[in-house]
């Protein structure tokens, strides 16, 4: 009996499964507990754009996200990093949801040389790990526009609210340090357990020295916390919270004990979709609605311009035959990206596409306004 000798090749090709037909973008954010909304948004607002890319066959090869519940558990988000990079073959690791969520990817990404893109964070904890880019201003960038509009006011004396972790104490050195550059001087920092309800004391240490403002970079239950335990108090000293704060959320969970509160943000408006002078809001508010039926908010929007964003990297990168070595290669040679009214640069010396800060506030009807 004649035995016939397959070439490995074949084989090899044979038994590969079928995702590793598609472009597989790995995304780890958190899909159950408190933050279950925000994961979503964040998952609905690339995939919105990923269909319509895979309907139109922009690629020549279907993109697939692979998103993983995290459940905002640092290791889970290890986990899921692994199982991204390995069990699915990952070209791109996006859109994660925190810094405290990316840092373990990082030693992941670059020994496997892939593109970290778009986390939603401004952390410098991870601005300088050369497989990050991302899509949005620094905290740094965040805080100083804050102090900014503050001091026009009178308010120059802050006190920063923070978590009580590596990445909590990074983000304070950020924020403290746009103070110490515009020569005053540094904030007190206040530490609060991440995951936690806000105790009584770190509430007293806030506003212990009447400082003119709370500058929190903690996510909306934090603030939430705060607001809630002085609403009404003589001692009530108002919030300007970075954009780690979700906006939507804190309008939603606290309506007008939270009015008044002052978040920056580092993309347009989600309810810009009528203007314009900013199509890209616009051409994702109509996105998101053919995908699922959902109404654009801040974080829908972000994950959408950055889904954008990676469309044309993969383009430059070859398309259908774009690698992760070539992906993560060509996104320092991107240039000038204009989306439509909100603009990116990248070059080999600058991975970090955008410096614009907005400030809203919580006005009448729970809603941000500039």
């Amino acid at each position: 009996m004649k035995r016939f000798l397959v070439p490995m090749a074949f084989v090899l090709a044979a038994i590969q499964p079928a995702w590793s037909q598609d472009i597989v973008i790995g995304q780890s954010v958190p899909l159950s507990g408190n933050n279950a909304d925000i994961g979503r948004d964040m998952r609905d607002g690339a995939l919105a754009v990923f269909a319509q890319a895979n309907a139109s066959k922009e690629l020549g090869r279907t993109i697939k996200l692979v998103t993983l519940d995290n459940a905002n558990n640092r290791q889970r988000a290890l986990d899921n990093s692994q199982q991204l990079l390995g069990q699915h073959g990952a070209m791109v690791l996006f859109g994660y949801n925190s810094a405290t969520n990316s840092l373990d990817a990082l030693p992941l990404a670059e020994q496997s040389k892939v593109l970290f893109f778009a986390p939603f964070s401004g952390s410098l904890s991870l601005r300088k790990h050369p497989n990050v880019y991302t899509i949005r201003a620094s905290y740094r960038d965040e805080t100083a526009k804050v102090m900014e509009a503050k001091r026009t006011v009178g308010s120059d004396k802050a006190v920063i609210l923070h978590y009580d972790d590596e990445v909590g104490r990074s983000n304070y050195e950020a924020a403290a340090t746009a103070f110490t550059d515009a020569g005053l001087p540094k904030p007190k920092g206040v530490a609060t357990k991440r995951g936690a309800a806000m105790e009584p004391a770190t509430v007293d240490a806030l506003v212990k020295d009447a400082p003119h403002y709370v500058l929190a970079t903690t996510q909306f239950s934090q603030v939430g916390d705060y607001l809630k335990a002085v609403d009404g108090k003589p001692q009530q000293v108002p919030v300007a919270a970075l954009s780690f704060v979700n906006p939507d959320e804190l309008a939603e969970s606290l309506g007008g004990v939270a009015r008044g509160t002052v978040v920056s943000q580092v993309i347009p408006s989600p309810r810009m979709s009528n203007q314009v002078a900013v199509p890209v809001v616009k051409s994702c508010a109509e996105a998101l609605t053919a995908f699922n039926g959902g109404k654009l908010n801040y974080t829908s929007l972000e994950s959408c311009i950055a889904a954008k964003t990676l469309l044309v990297a993969f383009k430059k990168a070859g398309g259908a035959k774009a690698t992760r070595e070539s992906v993560l290669q060509v996104m320092g040679t991107l240039g000038r990206l204009d989306l439509g009214g909100y603009v990116l640069t990248y070059s080999p010396t600058s991975r970090h596409g955008s410096t614009m800060v907005d400030l809203t506030i919580l006005s009448r009807g729970n809603r941000f306004v500039q």
